[in-house]
């Protein structure tokens, strides 16, 4: 081949391989870019409605707004075993005349649909019922001088078997006085029958873990002159003693609390005998004073600390910090001074 020609064919090789290279028109378009996923704000999570006298969810059936209902209950020896007082909030032991004990107890999300046996109200009852600022208050009794100051101090709805025996019955089961019974929803309804504008009541203690402070507890023991309690720890709860043997219900539970407070105290004196003689004494629950908690397998000592009737209740450690209580239900111990619990 001529040199020439072999020129022109080199030439025409090099054209058809430009052609067909990366300067065509018929360009690969690139894959789309995978887009990033978009970011997501989580959705807050409802806080849950907490019972205002446990601090614990409400339950199916409950209510965190209703109104508190206290209840005198019955505690000596003759009146046991009780119904319905574990379903109780929170309970307070009293001193009584004869240096017996009764109880108060309040009800706000649960409920007992049998009560009792229930008696008479005390003058100690009226600074108890303003901590509840409005409540219901059922007692079968009391004695007249006994009333003014529970209606002045708690804007409290009165529910008593004397005047509104239609709201009670008599157990044939048990000896008079104690044998008057009734539930709950049949007391607070009579009362918001009758005042309309109750508000439920504001939280009584703060919860939260248990101080660095508290030390292990599996037993606690109290005495007043007539009664005694004991409290042991087991394992999940506090269970309940009286006079030495276990505090159960009519139905066989065994009584307990996730709190016990237990509250050294000055007694008074109200100026009221019984039909016995006997002085009915004056809890008093304004003021300050020494204070052990139970909670947890644990203890904690402090200062209770209410300056006069329309203030909260509030407990303190030595730096002048709230001592939380487990959420759940409490029993409170009001223990005359000097008198001391022993716990271990």
């Amino acid at each position: 081949m001529r040199p020439r020609t072999t020129a022109l064919l080199l030439a025409a090789a090099a054209t058809l391989a430009t052609a067909c290279g990366g300067g065509s028109h018929h360009k690969t378009e690139a894959a789309p870019p995978t887009p990033s996923p978009t970011p997501t704000t989580p959705s807050p999570t409802a806080s849950p409605v907490l019972c205002p006298l446990t601090g614990v969810p409400v339950k199916d059936g409950e209510s965190a707004h209703r109104v508190a209902l206290a209840v005198k209950i019955d505690n000596i020896d003759l009146a046991r075993p009780q119904s319905g007082i574990d379903k109780a909030d929170v309970v307070v032991e009293e001193l009584v005349e004869g240096g017996l004990t009764r109880l108060f107890a309040v009800f706000q999300c649960d409920s007992a649909t049998n009560l009792g046996p229930i008696r008479s109200a005390r003058s100690s009852d009226a600074d108890l019922l303003a901590l509840l600022r409005g409540s219901v208050f059922g007692y079968s009794g009391a004695n007249p001088a006994a009333l003014p100051p529970i209606r002045a101090h708690g804007n409290t709805v009165l529910i008593a078997y004397d005047s509104l025996p239609a709201y009670f019955h008599r157990s044939s089961g048990r000896p008079a006085p104690h044998n008057v019974y009734s539930d709950t929803k049949t007391i607070l309804d009579a009362g918001l029958a009758r005042r309309k504008n109750l508000t439920a009541p504001k939280p009584l203690f703060s919860y939260g873990d248990a101080p660095a402070s508290a030390k292990p507890a599996t037993n606690a023991t109290m005495s007043w002159p007539e009664a005694s309690a004991g409290w042991h720890w087991n394992g999940s709860a506090w269970v309940r003693t009286q006079n030495g043997t276990p505090d159960v219900m009519t139905d066989g539970t065994r009584i307990k609390a996730d709190n016990v407070v237990i509250m050294q105290i000055r007694i008074g004196s109200t100026g009221i005998r019984d039909v016995a003689g006997n002085a009915s004494p004056l809890d008093i629950t304004t003021g300050s004073g020494k204070v052990w908690i139970l909670r947890d397998g644990k203890w904690i000592v402090g200062t209770w600390k209410r300056p006069g009737i329309g203030s909260a209740l509030r407990f303190v450690d030595a730096t002048g910090a709230a001592i939380p209580l487990a959420p759940g239900r409490t029993w409170i111990e009001l223990l005359p001074r000097p008198r001391v619990p022993r716990i271990t």
